[in-house]
């Protein structure tokens, strides 16, 4: 069988000439039932790609309105992983990378975390998908203190 012609390699070949073009991103928090956090509001704003053979990186900054009308600044730093059959999404934002998952394609147009990441009591999760001129990155997070998505576009 010729693995270029499998679904995943599709789905692969596709986010990855995707990120390389990225420009802009927009998110979403939101908290559900338990969560004690008020992680809530909206962000928008630009990216600085470092595109690389096999790994991407994204410089963020956006405003960040929280649900109380307050403002924040945010940076960060997302470095992306090709493999063969997977990206990995890794937060850039000390000495050490911190993985955040592993997306393996499900679908022509569509991932989802191939394991949860676990980041002391809280396990995260993801699935991404792919939209027209869009990416959607829509991450879940539970623990005893968090039950909070972020929803991200990518354009």
């Amino acid at each position: 069988m010729n693995i270029d012609s499998e679904p995943h390699c599709k789905a692969l070949d596709d986010l990855w000439l995707r990120l390389a073009k990225v420009s802009e991103f927009s998110f979403t928090a939101s908290n559900g039932p338990g969560s004690k956090t008020n992680w809530r509001g909206h962000a928008r704003g630009s990216i600085v790609v470092v595109p690389g053979e096999l790994q991407i990186i994204f410089r963020e900054r956006a405003e960040f309105t929280d649900s109380e009308g307050r403002t924040v600044q945010l940076q960060n730093s997302y470095r992306w992983t090709r493999f063969a059959h997977s990206v990995q999404l890794e937060h850039l934002r000390r000495a050490e990378p911190v993985v955040l998952f592993e997306l393996q394609p499900v679908t022509d147009h569509g991932f989802r975390s191939a394991a949860p990441h676990l980041c002391g009591d809280d396990t995260y999760s993801a699935e991404l998908l792919l939209r027209g001129g869009e990416i959607e990155l829509i991450w879940q997070i539970h623990g005893p203190r968090k039950n909070e998505r972020l929803h991200y576009h990518y354009w």
